[in-house]
């Protein structure tokens, strides 16, 4: 049976247009790894200080042994963030069963910074720009910590810590160059730094 060349003609603009619709009708499928993962986490201050009189007074924590000091934080893989936390002088400290004014923090016996289950998303997490301001002069910090220092701990090996100062551990520069003194402050005490997770 032969078919006219009219016939071959529509037939071969038939299929033309079916191959045409086909190919618009299949999209591309998206690589999910592709996407930029984000998070929310909480940084967190934990900040005990001095007086001339007491040591070790706990100002800021987590909610237990003082009150918190935090901010909700997006993280997202690659993309820099500016974090800026500020500890304000409580005025007042307990002394047993007495209330003593604190017309000013003499300096810190524990001051760091904690980016609650960052690594829980995130394989890495790089805080620069860190500086601190005391009243609002810039402090100058020679040493700074930084890690998961808290591995052994459930609740807290997730967290990336920042560490400027610790009386009792190597979670800080306790050395003649960066002492506790260099953390005094009358009104506030300032923090900021840049957090990119990789």
């Amino acid at each position: 049976m032969r078919i006219s060349k009219l016939a071959q003609k529509a037939m071969a603009v038939s299929l033309a247009t079916a191959v045409a619709v086909g190919t618009v009708a299949v999209a591309p499928a998206k690589d999910a790894s592709a996407a930029k993962k984000s998070k929310k986490v909480t940084a967190r201050v934990y900040f005990a200080g001095n007086t001339k009189k007491a040591d070790c007074i706990w100002i800021k924590g987590d909610g237990s042994t003082a009150p918190k000091l935090e901010k909700s934080v997006k993280l997202t893989k690659g993309k820099k963030t500016k974090v800026t936390l500020t500890i304000k002088n409580p005025g007042k400290y307990k002394d047993g069963s007495k209330t003593v004014k604190m017309k000013k923090v003499a300096g810190a016996t524990v001051l760091t910074v904690d980016l609650v289950d960052a690594m829980k998303t995130f394989k890495k997490v790089k805080c620069t720009g860190i500086t601190v301001k005391a009243d609002g002069k810039k402090v100058k910090v020679k040493k700074i910590y930084q890690g998961q220092f808290e591995k052994n701990k459930p609740v807290a090996k997730d967290n990336w810590r920042i560490s400027f100062y610790n009386k009792w551990g190597n979670q800080g520069d306790n050395s003649k160059t960066n002492n506790a003194k260099a953390f005094a402050f009358k009104k506030n005490l300032t923090i900021s730094f840049t957090v990119q997770p990789k």
